[in-house]
């Protein structure tokens, strides 16, 4: 059993049109002699180096390395409709940016072109109002079944799903996929590199009244979906919510009308995945690692390692787990908006998270004991975070503090500070006085060249 080590923590202010030849390396201020699509992941670089380790795409023949420049040329060089399941090695280079979804003329997303006929939003919100439909049941009837016929003309349009034995690798500084919901489900060996991942907008949240004490708007898509899953390594990406985040989504029944779900959720018994060197902002239910606390499949895996990575202005799950052997390691937490911030690292069911030498900056009036939250709920046992080396706070003035100790001198029950296994794979831990310009540098997409 690893003991708790004591933390530092500082408090701050503030369609198949394919193109086989690669693209000029000079044109994109790349390094001649490094091919991306090729490249695998680090032999002791996190869970995904375990059990013979990730390589995507690394082996596609020259037939199945792809150049794509629009969505629908993206979707048909994995494979379209039947990516799923397919285990063809290819490498697909994006170029640009690539928008999954329909507009309008001014650029916002043409929701009215997804609606069935019976479905508008405005009467779906007069429908189910409390006031008129209750707070007991969720909607039913004919506006509820237009509305998922709707949402379902949506995801024919924006879903792909990634095959196994694939590599997906943005070119240069600027490519990137918006509106899309990108997902991986039952497949192994995937990489996803260097691409900006923005706004999977969903023209169709529902509202469930029974979510939580006052009801809540739930959207369906995540800018990157892992389930089912193993060996995926996630790496020098940015994820954010695009023309839309959060302090520009409107508020409805007194809950905030959500069009997001997650930036990148690992649920459904995936495993052995690494998240590195990325970037997560201006959202709010950031990471969910496990899916629900009745899942007990997903006990011996969610073995998930987040190293290098940003977290800026997000609200929370940063990340949650439930049932996993997670290790957060020199990762950056900036939190510069108190009203919009609830918690980092959530310890859910039989979850076991190893927090190492991260770097945390917290903004006057956010408390550090905030930064942790207990979601074990009624089944206690089997969880642990085991803090050691986090630097909290302003990058020229740190004090010493652990965050685990902090939520727990002012909860009741304590947040067990121990767990039964000890991280392997980690190829290095950086000193955390280096991690904030470290990520600063290298964390994120266009980083790769």
């Amino acid at each position: 059993m690893r003991a708790l080590r004591r933390t530092l923590i500082v408090t701050a202010a503030g369609a198949l049109a394919v193109t086989l030849a690669p693209t000029a390396a000079s044109a994109n201020g790349r390094d001649p002699g490094r091919d991306l699509g090729r490249e695998v992941l680090g032999a002791q670089d996190g869970w995904a180096a375990a059990e013979g380790g990730t390589t995507g795409g690394s082996t596609a023949d020259p037939a199945h390395v792809f150049h794509v420049r629009t969505w629908d040329e993206f979707r048909a060089a994995l494979g379209g409709d039947a990516a799923r399941g397919d285990t063809t090695p290819r490498i697909v280079h994006v170029h640009g940016v690539l928008d999954a979804q329909r507009r309008t003329a001014d650029g916002a997303v043409d929701c009215a072109s997804y609606e069935v006929e019976g479905f508008d939003m405005a009467d779906y919100i007069a429908a189910y109002a409390p006031e008129v439909w209750g707070t007991e049941t969720e909607p039913t009837g004919p506006l509820e079944e237009a509305r998922a016929a709707s949402a379902d003309v949506q995801e024919a349009q924006v879903r792909q799903y990634v095959g196994s034995n694939v590599t997906i690798v943005g070119v240069g500084r600027d490519a990137g996929i918006v509106g899309a919901a990108l997902t991986v489900r039952g497949s192994d060996d995937v990489i996803i590199r260097n691409l900006r991942l923005s706004d999977a907008y969903d023209c169709f949240t529902a509202w469930d009244p029974t979510d939580g004490d006052a009801g809540a708007w739930n959207a369906a898509y995540d800018n990157l979906w892992l389930a089912e899953s193993t060996h995926i390594w996630v790496d020098h990406n940015t994820f954010d919510d695009g023309q839309n985040p959060p302090e520009a989504l409107p508020v409805v029944y007194g809950q905030k009308f959500e069009v997001h779900d997650g930036l990148l959720d690992i649920t459904n018994s995936s495993d052995l995945v690494t998240v590195s060197w990325n970037e997560f902002q201006d959202h709010d239910k950031t990471n969910l690692v496990g899916s629900s606390n009745s899942r007990v499949a997903d006990r011996g895996r969610l073995r998930v390692t987040f190293h290098h990575n940003l977290w800026e202005d997000i609200g929370q799950r940063a990340p949650r787990v439930r049932y996993g052997d997670v290790h957060v390691y020199n990762n950056w937490y900036v939190v510069s908006d108190p009203a919009a911030y609830q918690y980092s690292w959530g310890v859910g069911v039989e979850a076991e998270i190893v927090a190492d030498n991260n770097f945390v900056q917290l903004a006057p009036g956010v408390d550090p004991a905030s930064f942790v939250e207990d979601w074990r709920g009624d089944v206690l046992d089997g969880a642990g975070l085991d803090e050691s080396g986090t630097l909290v706070g302003s990058r020229s003035w740190p004090r010493r503090t652990s965050l685990v100790e902090a939520y727990n001198a002012v909860n009741d029950p304590d947040i067990p500070t121990t767990v039964s296994w000890t991280p392997t794979f980690v190829e290095r831990i950086d000193p955390t006085v280096a991690v904030p310009a470290l990520v600063k540098v290298k964390a994120g997409s266009g980083r790769l060249r």
